[in-house]
């Protein structure tokens, strides 16, 4: 497994590239499909960012397994 820094970079790297393609002209259903690769990256960029923080918020009655 990769150390979270290089995961992060790589997720950074994925952006960059689908960041790319959406100034190509692309049809409606691969414009969409490209909008959420851009969106589960930067949300595992963003979390693999957090040098030791949780990223969920905590409930009385919610347990997040990543949470320690």
């Amino acid at each position: 497994m990769l150390p979270s820094k290089k995961m992060e970079q790589a997720f950074l790297a994925i952006i960059e590239e689908a960041e790319k393609l959406q100034k190509k002209d692309l049809p409606e259903k691969a414009a969409k499909r490209v909008k959420t690769i851009i969106s589960i990256a930067k949300h595992q960029s963003d979390i693999r960012g957090m040098e030791g923080s949780c990223c969920h918020a905590h409930g009385e009655k919610q347990a997040v397994s990543c949470c320690k």
